[in-house]
Formats: structure tokens, C-alpha cells, sequence
């Protein structure tokens, strides 16, 4: 690999490598009561990654001993002023997209600070002291309300970095959704309040390669939702090559391409083709630098015994967090042949309409 010329991110002094932890929504994704983040389920996170009753080598060894030690909430922390979509309440008045759209649905108080579901989370403060005394980091996510805070709602940069800030958090999720979605604005006030925290631009902007000061965050989604099919796996994967193969990549320490949450633990497939759809899974994201943020339900003792040889491999994580001047990309496609195997090839781009351009998948 040939060393590219310096260039770097978010000046925090955070994500030098690809980042690890775990994130919610893949197991809490706020489509029924029972699928919405809680304080007793990131606590049991917190202690899942902590656990060290398996071995790695033969070593006693913990997530968290392998970098895994950030644990984070997504969507379902809020307190919404009406029932929505995903977040039914009976207790409040519906609203609809169309209201959403207009302005009327909001996680904020009338002064702007955020309102926090004190039924889910009874003392957030206490919740994040809980992982800093067990020496875990803990993040959250903005930009709520399960998306619906959206069109005309004023935004509330600076309440919410307060209040972010002074709960503690060392992670923050930025969303696509609402009215304040200006990412170098984040940061800067993130930056200003003299905590480092690692941030994810979630669907917002991309950095500009020749400018480090605009990539105002650690990591930066490269391509759309993931879900457990390799279908999706392959196209996320393929997500960062635009980010990756470059002279000067996007894709960089402290600016992280990223494809999105892995999937490990949530395969549906049967065995022995489960394993081997997880494991390359986990190969490709480790190949192309990606951040390797866990999204399982870590508290399930049979998935994480499943699935702790994989996400635990000391090769592929050397591999993903080595660093010589690029990213891991692609390098070569073969034409697909043969009926039982997936192939990847890649279209010619000369001459072609644009439309087709790109990656294919060909099964059979």
C-alpha cells in the first residue's frame, strides 16, 4: 500500500482506528413495546461487554479488553408530546406524519431542553455514572422522537449539547431527522464544551478529503440501513469503495467510513450457512476499515457463545485496525459463473448508462 499524503478528521483526539462498541437498534428498533431501549437493558449491556467468563487463546478476556467498551442507545430515550408511529403512548394525543411534518411533534420542553422518558429511564446521569464507574463509555443519540421531530420544529443545537454534555455521554449518534442536522455545528459546540466525544453523522453530509476541517465527525455512514440478509451485507460493503479507493481517502483515522451496525447475532439462515454469512461479514467490515460496532443482544448467553470466536478474532481485528495510508478496498472483480455460489463482478463504466453503473449481485 502506498502512503497517502496526511490528512485527518474531527481534531477531538478520538477514533485513531476504526471504532468498537455496541449500539441499540438493531435489537431495540421501537417497533413494539417490548423492542424499545430501556435503563435495565443498557445496564445489561454495560455488564455483557464486561463479562470475561469466555477466553480469547485461552486467555480470560471481555469485550471491553478488545476495544468493544463504548455502549450506546439509539432511538427510544425520549419523551414525545404525542403518540407516533413506533412510540405508541395512549396516555398522549396522536399525531400523524403530516402533523410531524408541520411542526407539532417534539422531544423538547418549551425551553428547549430535552425531555428525557422517565418510564425508560428514570435517572440518565446515573446510567452513564453506572458505565464510568465500571469504566465503560457510554453514548446516546439526537435528532429523537423516532424521527417524527421533523420540518418546522425550531432546532435546539445549544440545549441539547448542554444537556448532552452534562449527562455525561462520550458518544453521540446525529440523525437525519428534525431541523438541526448541521453537523459542523454539533461539533463545534461539542468540541467547545471541552469533553472529546466520539460522533456519527448518520445520513447528514460526506467530508471532503482535502479539507480535514470538514469532517466534523469520527465516523460517517456510507451507504443506508443495514439488516441480517448478506444481500444488504454485500451492499453496505460495497458502500465504501467510493469513500475508500482513492489516492486521498474519506475514508481515514479519526473519519471513518462506516456501513452501518454489524449484523452478527442476527442472522436468521440456518447452520452451517449462518456462520459462514457471519463470519464473512465480520471479514469484509474488518477488510475495508470499518468501524465495528456490535448490534446484538449481547445479554442472550447462547448468541454471544455462538458468535464470540467471530467478533473476537485477533487476525481480523489487526487487520481492521492496521493503518499504512489506506483503508481496505477493493481490488479485483471476477464475472460471475456457476449456479450455487454467490459472485460479485463489477459493470464496465465507459459508455454505460449511469443507471446501471456499479456493483451486481448474482445468485445463480
Amino acid at each position: 500500500l502506498l502512503r497517502a499524503a496526511a490528512v485527518s478528521g474531527l481534531d477531538n483526539g478520538l477514533a485513531s482506528t476504526p471504532p468498537r462498541g455496541w449500539r441499540s437498534w438493531n435489537v431495540y428498533n421501537c417497533k413494539s413495546p417490548r423492542a424499545i431501549i430501556t435503563d435495565a437493558a443498557m445496564r445489561g449491556a454495560i455488564r455483557a461487554v464486561l463479562d470475561r467468563s469466555r477466553t480469547v487463546r485461552g486467555r480470560p478476556m471481555s469485550l471491553k479488553d478488545l476495544g468493544y467498551g463504548w455502549v450506546s442507545m439509539d432511538d427510544g430515550w425520549q419523551k414525545c408530546n404525542c403518540s407516533v408511529t413506533q412510540d405508541e403512548d395512549p396516555a398522549l394525543p396522536t399525531c400523524s406524519i403530516a402533523q410531524c411534518f408541520h411542526g407539532e411533534c417534539t422531544w423538547h420542553e418549551a425551553s428547549g431542553a430535552p425531555k428525557v422518558n422517565l418510564d425508560r429511564f428514570p435517572d440518565m446521569k446515573a446510567l452513564v455514572d453506572f458505565g464510568h464507574g465500571l469504566g465503560v463509555r457510554v453514548g446516546g443519540y439526537l435528532n429523537t422522537c423516532i424521527c417524527a421531530e421533523a420540518g418546522r420544529v425550531p432546532p435546539h443545537y445549544e440545549q441539547d449539547v448542554a444537556w448532552f454534555t452534562s449527562v455525561g455521554f462520550d458518544e453521540v449518534k446525529i440523525d437525519n431527522c428534525g431541523s438541526s442536522r448541521d453537523v459542523a455545528r454539533w461539533s463545534k459546540l461539542f468540541n467547545a464544551s471541552g469533553k472529546p466525544v466520539r460522533i456519527e453523522n448518520c445520513h447528514n453530509s460526506v467530508p471532503n478529503p482535502q479539507r480535514p476541517q470538514d469532517c466534523p465527525m469520527n465516523m460517517y455512514r456510507s451507504g443506508g440501513d443495514i439488516n441480517a440478509g448478506f444481500g444488504s451485507i454485500l451492499g453496505e460493503a460495497f458502500s465504501t469503495v467510493s469513500f475508500n479507493d482513492l489516492p486521498q481517502p474519506l475514508s481515514r483515522p479519526g473519519c471513518w467510513a462506516y456501513p452501518d451496525m454489524l449484523e452478527i447475532g442476527n442472522f436468521r439462515t440456518q447452520e452451517p450457512l449462518r456462520s459462514h454469512e457471519e463470519r464473512s461479514h465480520f471479514g469484509l467490515w474488518s477488510v475495508v476499515s470499518a468501524p465495528l460496532i456490535l448490534g446484538f443482544n449481547m445479554t442472550d448467553r447462547e448468541t454471544m457463545d455462538r458468535v464470540w470466536p467471530t467478533i473476537t478474532n485477533l487476525d481480523a481485528l489487526a487487520v481492521n485496525e492496521a493503518w499504512a495510508g489506506l483503508p481496505g478496498t477493493l481490488v479485483k472483480s471476477y464475472p460471475a459463473a456457476g449456479l450455487d455460489v454467490f459472485q460479485i463482478g463489477q459493470r464496465p463504466c465507459a459508455n454505460e448508462d449511469p443507471s446501471i453503473l456499479g456493483w451486481q449481485l448474482h445468485d445463480g
